[in-house]
């Protein structure tokens, strides 16, 4: 399968898909493609996932990667020329792109896991087969027969605590989990109008650490009279935010609103 062809089918936007499969199915156009990687906006936002900039390595990214299920070689698309159009192992190719700040892209599975690296930015691009099935789930109290509209247990836990309905060691260690989120879960970003205020999060079935620290506050929920219900979808609705581990979509239900 061809890296290039996968990689602007997949991930460039449509508008400009043609010109870029122009360039690179022409060697003599070739550079008209790569040196535009360095400072490259025309990937599609939406399958763009963030790299922390702080903590970032090699090692880190080839980790990263791997979870995805990135392969040993991979292949190299760069304005470098000693890496454009090779083929390498995986580690080989991040210990030789991670950090050097040259515009390249290193596809990893065609059409559907790639890591980039420009001059001012590093990031993740990943789209799944429409026919792999992504389980999400989320925690909500209310909104199935309570007649109350369904709130996200972030919401209700910091509501249990400022008004103080849980205390003791139950609210130091909800106050604790509270803490760990916001270290470690991006509240995601205003997109448009209001529109985050009213979408649903979800988190993605592989956010494993997320998930077992979400079910600890649920057991201090639920020690406190609050029921919580467990949901999982395979169809979360439209997509309005992801990150690698949540994301904010418009559900069909239209009562659903809150912070998952």
């Amino acid at each position: 399968m061809n890296h290039e062809d996968s990689l602007i089918a997949a991930f460039v936007k449509r508008g400009k898909r043609d010109r870029y499969r122009e360039f690179v199915a022409d060697p003599r156009l070739r550079h008209k493609f790569t040196h535009r990687l360095a400072h490259f906006d025309d990937f599609d936002p939406k399958y763009r996932l963030p790299i922390a900039g702080s903590s970032l390595s090699a090692e880190t990214t080839a980790r990263e990667l791997q979870k995805r299920k990135a392969p040993a070689i991979v292949f190299v698309i760069s304005e470098d020329l000693t890496l454009d159009g090779k083929e390498l192992p995986l580690n080989e190719a991040l210990r030789r792109v991670v950090g050097h700040g040259m515009g390249t892209v290193v596809s990893c599975v065609p059409g559907r896991l790639a890591f980039v690296e420009t001059e001012d930015e590093r990031f993740i691009l990943e789209r799944y087969d429409p026919l792999e099935k992504r389980k999400f789930v989320r925690f909500a109290v209310g909104g199935e027969d309570d007649g109350w509209v369904e709130r996200g247990i972030f919401h209700v836990a910091g509501q249990a605590l400022e008004w103080n309905n849980i205390t003791g060691a139950d609210a130091a260690k909800l106050d604790e989990l509270q803490r760990w989120f916001s270290e470690n879960l991006k509240k995601p970003a205003s997109i448009g109008r209001d529109s985050n205020r009213l979408g649903v999060c979800w988190f993605k079935a592989e956010a494993t650490s997320h998930i077992d620290r979400a079910v600890e506050m649920i057991r201090i929920l639920e020690r406190n009279g609050i029921s919580v219900r467990k949901i999982e979808t395979d169809k979360p609705g439209y997509v309005i935010y992801e990150d690698e581990w949540q994301l904010v979509a418009h559900g069909p239900r239209k009562d659903s609103v809150g912070r998952g």
